[in-house]
């Protein structure tokens, strides 16, 4: 939760709950290749990869990015979040290593003897499902989920973005619309229409613009009338 509020802060209240989701789950995958990588030296080519369509994300959610005091850019919250995570995993073994040290439990020389038993016939079916280096067997694992990140990620940036790009070409529409209605009632003021002439010509274009861009096409000696005909049709219609 409080790693969703610290990319909330960042991106503003259009945040995408499941992006920040991947982003956390991003981090602590990294987290584990950096151990696997230190551990076994075959395990290279997956630490550093930056996280996928992190810019178009960002992208989209830029315009509503928060602002004011205490607000922190996309970067500043990203590193937050790892601090968080690392401190996590601090937390997490010191409490495993502490639990070990409480829990002293007294084994029989049979159970130990049992105990090594069991644990040799479980490396034994180990053996014959994995590749025998657990490094290595971890390496393809993480492999395997960054591969999945990477395809859901670039999913929801591909919708997101045609999202955007939809919403964007709405308002371009509609401020050329509006571009075009102030034009037309311009003409309209000097062709010398009084104002219920204008009001009334204004109402037809808002429900038939073709006949707004019809009158700025038109040369100015044939405009007035045209909307002349324009209300009388409409008078007529009424």
């Amino acid at each position: 939760m409080e790693v969703f509020q610290e990319l909330s802060r960042c991106f503003g209240r259009y945040t995408h709950k499941g992006l920040l989701v991947l982003i956390e789950a991003w981090i602590r995958l990294e987290a584990q290749v950096l151990c696997v990588e230190e551990k076994n030296h075959e395990a290279k080519g997956l630490y550093g990869i930056a996280f996928p369509y992190y810019d178009t994300l960002a992208a989209i959610y830029g315009r509503d990015i928060a602002t004011g005091e205490g607000a922190e850019g996309v970067a500043e919250a990203v590193s937050n979040m790892e601090k968080e995570i690392a401190l996590e995993d601090v937390r997490d073994q010191d409490d495993v290593e502490e639990r070990a040290c409480i829990e002293t439990p007294r084994r029989s020389v049979d159970s130990t003897s049992s105990c090594s038993k069991k644990r040799k016939k479980d490396n034994v079916k180990l053996k014959d499902s994995s590749s025998g280096d657990r490094f290595l067997d971890m390496f393809v694992d993480v492999q395997g989920e960054l591969k999945s990140v990477c395809k859901h990620v670039g999913t929801m940036a591909e919708s997101m973005m045609r999202e955007a790009q939809a919403q964007e070409k709405i308002v371009s529409e509609e401020d050329t619309q509006q571009k075009l209605q102030n034009r037309a009632i311009l003409e309209l003021q000097k062709l010398g229409f009084t104002g219920t002439e204008v009001v009334n010509a204004a109402l037809v274009f808002v429900k038939m613009p073709d006949q707004m861009r019809m009158l700025l096409a038109l040369p100015d000696s044939l405009r007035r009338e045209y909307i002349l005909k324009m209300l009388a049709d409409e008078a007529k219609r009424s």
